[in-house]
């Protein structure tokens, strides 16, 4: 899918201010990565690793797993679309209301597709599953145990987890060197959103050796440039991050969006949420917001089981997050003026 996704400023003529229709966290200082960029810029005069050696090697360190376990993607994204053509074909499952490029991929790869609200739904003869944890767009984030027990009682079902936000929560997850006692399972990771680089496009596999192998051999040689590559060994070994008070803050302003007349927020643990209205469509909020406040959000319509009142926040600094509870309120009256005008 190439439009409709979040960060779509390029539509829009006005100045965005503030965006909060992008999972990123953009406050994140990059000023030092900027520098080791530049001085290593001269790189680019030759071609990559191939297959990011190197890199592999030092997240395998940082994981506590083998190289061998790992495949390095142009984001996680990239990530997707193999997997889809890896496993071209199959009967699949994706749990909704979840990321679109998850169907898309497989679409594409001429997968036989079906939609579940609950893992519970998983039909016998199901090859391969998709899910977000924590998900995008909802927040919500599956129990470790419980996904054990699923993932167990289905052995010949590959379930792919998608854990691209897992930096934005404290809850328990799985960690790499978990997840690969089991042979069904394929975690995807994101460096683009725990370091704020979505431009650069990193983020990485790790699952046993066997589904490495086949998911690489659909890989491109040199898909991941030199300098993400190299963006990727400098952030692991010299940065580190601590999102509580970016956390904290989505929480303040769930309560107050909560306290907003016809806004209904879905309430998360992480530092984006959804929210629905009661009267109107997010489109036009969108709209609204964009042209007076410079404020962008994202229309949640496009989210298989979600519908054109829905609407999704990534919190932002303290100023602009009430202005836009200020701004929503604005709108939100005025639509409940012109139905009883």
């Amino acid at each position: 899918m190439i439009t409709g996704h979040g960060d779509d400023a390029y539509q829009f003529d006005h100045k965005i201010v503030s965006n909060f229709s992008s999972n990123v966290y953009n406050k994140f200082d990059l000023k030092d990565l900027k520098e080791y960029l530049w001085t290593n810029i001269s790189s680019i005069h030759s071609y990559p690793e191939p297959d990011a050696l190197t890199l592999r090697k030092l997240i395998g360190k940082k994981l506590g797993i083998s190289k061998d376990e790992i495949g390095v993607t142009n984001g996680a994204t990239e990530a997707i679309y193999l997997i889809a053509q890896a496993f071209r074909g199959s009967k699949t499952a994706v749990l909704i209301p979840t990321f679109r490029e998850y169907e898309d991929a497989c679409e594409i790869h001429d997968h036989n597709l079906y939609y579940i609200d609950s893992l519970e739904d998983i039909q016998p003869d199901t090859q391969l599953v998709w899910l977000c944890n924590p998900n995008n767009p909802t927040g919500e984030i599956y129990d470790k145990a419980y996904l054990e027990r699923i993932i167990s009682n289905n052995p010949n079902t590959c379930f792919v987890i998608d854990q691209s936000y897992a930096a934005f929560t404290n809850h328990i997850i799985w960690s790499a060197s978990q997840a690969l006692k089991f042979n069904n399972v394929i975690l995807l990771h994101s460096l683009t959103k725990c370091y704020a680089i979505p431009g650069l496009r990193l983020g990485y596999i790790t699952a046993q050796k066997n589904k490495i192998d086949k998911i690489k051999h659909y890989s491109m040689p040199w898909s991941v440039n030199q300098l993400a590559q190299l963006a990727g060994l400098y952030l692991l070994d010299n940065v580190s991050y601590d999102f509580s008070d970016y956390l904290q803050e989505s929480q303040r302003v769930q309560k107050q969006l909560a306290e907003v007349s016809r806004v209904k927020v879905h309430t998360s643990g992480m530092h984006f949420f959804l929210c629905q209205l009661e009267l109107g469509k997010a489109a036009d909020l969108k709209k609204y917001l964009v042209e007076k406040y410079g404020f962008l959000i994202r229309d949640a319509a496009n989210f298989r089981g979600l519908n054109e009142s829905y609407f999704r926040i990534a919190v932002q600094e303290k100023s602009n997050n009430n202005l836009l509870v200020k701004a929503i309120k604005e709108w939100t009256r005025s639509q409940t003026s012109l139905l009883i005008g």
